[in-house]
């Protein structure tokens, strides 16, 4: 078999998958991994999958590539940890301003947590994620903390 060939044996493999209903793809999670599927939505039963059938096809990673992603999380994890260190919750009486979606919000930090429309919050991530409605880190989107990604 060609390279080209084996491309688009690998290719429609994977694009079988789509058409796959939860039943037919435990069925080859099975046939692929030997055990039972876990308890995943179809979308990443379909990712693990199509990674599986490309493993198997063009083989897995390498050692020293495995080894390289193991260090690599370490380091973000540490990264992380050391994030978390640097937020300090302001002392109490100190107002937080946020400007978003072209209102002003204020948010009073006191010692039993953030006061925000005459009501108590434990986080400010939780008065965050009202505000926007989606998720985000209080301390970042308040800009107490100094990476500027955005949602964090």
């Amino acid at each position: 078999m060609t390279d080209r060939q084996e491309e688009q044996t690998l290719a429609m493999r994977v694009l079988e998958l789509q058409n796959m209903n939860a039943e037919q793809l435990r069925k080859k999670w099975f046939q692929l991994y030997g055990k039972p599927a876990p308890e995943l939505d179809q979308r990443i039963l379909r990712q693990r999958l199509a990674v599986r059938i490309q493993e198997l096809v063009l083989g897995g990673m390498t050692e020293k590539t495995k080894e390289r992603l193991k260090e690599a999380n370490r380091h973000k994890e540490h990264e992380q940890k050391t994030l978390k260190r640097r937020v300090v919750k302001p002392p109490p009486g100190t107002v937080l301003t946020k400007e978003y979606s072209g209102e002003l919000h204020r948010v009073v930090v006191t010692p039993e947590g953030f006061e925000y429309r005459g009501k108590m919050y434990s986080s400010l991530s939780k008065i965050a994620n009202l505000i926007t409605s989606s998720y985000w880190s209080g301390p970042l989107f308040f800009g107490l903390r100094g990476d500027k990604n955005g949602k964090g």
